[in-house]
């Protein structure tokens, strides 16, 4: 048998999905069931792109005054 390949998606990919589910959400003709679908569907897009986000930032790395890589923190 073979492995499904599981794509990872990106945080462009995650913000692109939510703004999918949010127009489908303003959509008139949406029922109350659906609406509670698109809404766990966002939350868990949502959880996905925080993710990667926080995957990201600890990735970053700066090079310090000394010559020394540390984790960027962001301008202050």
């Amino acid at each position: 048998m073979a492995e499904k390949e599981i794509k990872e998606t990106t945080i462009e990919e995650s913000f692109q999905a939510l703004d999918e589910i949010i127009t489908k959400m303003e959509s008139a003709d949406v029922t109350l069931d659906e609406s509670f679908a698109l809404y766990k569907s966002g939350m868990e897009e949502l959880q996905k792109a925080n993710s990667k986000i926080e995957q990201t930032k600890k990735a970053v790395m700066a090079i310090s005054k000394d010559g020394g890589l540390e984790v960027f923190e962001g301008v202050e």
